[in-house]
């Protein structure tokens, strides 16, 4: 079997990296041997969601799974011809289930499996999308492109218990998408989505209200807004502003903490979504990185319009060059940036 070696230390260095280059492996079925994993972080190494997601992986895929242990700069990873139709895991405390994910769909989708994951453990926590705007803004984007994937939460998981329990659904895709996102979007709404868990309702309310208080301020309409006490395991609270439709993504988060007020955090949230939207993207920054590099799989060349072009997304399509061959081109156009993906097949 061929074998990609990976220097994890290449670009912003973090763990998108690691998620990018066993995900391509799978689907392209060539081993994989990363290094240098996080060097830059303090600590390096692997942390329990990148073990997640590598062993879930392996798990599904039958792969052969060497160094994945908390701490570990290299690993290598060999996947199998074995393909499970349902699985689960509980990561423990608060690991990232939205990493998990991300990692997982394109993988088992593209590579012409399905499957049914139930996984235990952060819903929404630092370092990582929001459950809602995995859903909302991330699982949008994929469907975009041909992957069809559902996900349920049935509890919150915050930071530092976790507890959180979502179950996907991950369909088989035969064929991705090409996609021509370059046109200025015409977005009529925004819409609000306030939750809180193990602390009085009132709390997603104010973050609701300065939400919609900070797009009004700015001219954006606000479509819907929904604030909802959630059941978890520990108190926590996240804000979703987003839009979605047929060519655009655009979506900002916001996660509070102890000691951060309410108002703070819809605020947050609803900068984030208006730097995005002024920016006349069809994609944030954020679900860019995650869907951009997968173009590089479609039936065709892809031209897309994104906020900004970031560390992360140019280390997603450097990998994808050495494991597909394609070609990418970046051209600035005001205040963001339009970028040519070009499969090799094209």
């Amino acid at each position: 079997m061929e074998r990609v070696e990976v220097d994890g230390s290449q670009g912003e260095g973090g763990g998108q990296i690691l998620r990018t280059a066993v995900a391509f492996a799978v689907i392209k079925q060539v081993a994989v041997r990363v290094v240098k994993i996080r060097a830059g972080r303090d600590p390096p190494g692997l942390k329990r969601q990148h073990l997640s997601a590598l062993k879930v992986l392996a798990s599904v895929f039958g792969g052969v799974l060497e160094g994945a242990e908390e701490g570990s700069t290299t690993i290598r990873f060999v996947p199998g011809s074995q393909r499970l139709q349902s699985h689960s895991a509980d990561m423990g405390t608060a690991a990232s289930i939205t990493l998990v994910l991300q990692a997982v769909i394109p993988a088992v989708a593209i590579g012409g499996s399905r499957l049914r994951l139930e996984l235990t453990g952060g819903t929404d926590v630092p370092w990582s999308p929001t459950f809602d705007y995995f859903q909302s803004i991330v699982l949008s984007g994929y469907r975009a492109i041909g992957i069809e994937a559902g996900a349920r939460v049935t509890r919150r998981g915050y930071y530092p218990r976790g507890g959180g329990k979502v179950t996907a659904e991950i369909a088989e895709c035969r064929s991705l998408n090409p996609i021509d996102m370059t046109s200025r979007p015409q977005i009529a709404g925004a819409a609000v989505a306030s939750r809180c868990g193990m602390l009085p309702k009132m709390v997603a309310e104010r973050q609701a209200r300065a939400a919609e208080e900070t797009l009004a301020g700015s001219g954006v309409e606000v479509a819907s807004t929904e604030a909802t006490e959630e059941e978890s395991s520990s108190p926590g609270t996240s804000v979703l502003v987003g839009s979605v439709g047929d060519r655009f993504f655009i979506g900002g988060d916001a996660l509070g903490k102890r000691g951060k007020p309410a108002e703070d955090v819809g605020r947050e949230a609803a900068e984030k979504y208006i730097a995005a939207l002024n920016s006349g993207a069809c994609m944030d920054a954020n679900v860019a990185d995650m869907v951009v590099p997968l173009l590089s799989l479609a039936s065709g060349p892809s031209l897309v319009r994104v906020q900004e072009f970031t560390p992360h997304l140019e280390s997603g399509l450097r990998l994808a060059e050495r494991f597909t061959s394609c070609s990418w081109t970046v051209e600035r156009d005001g205040p963001n940036v339009v970028l040519k993906v070009f499969p090799r097949t094209a």
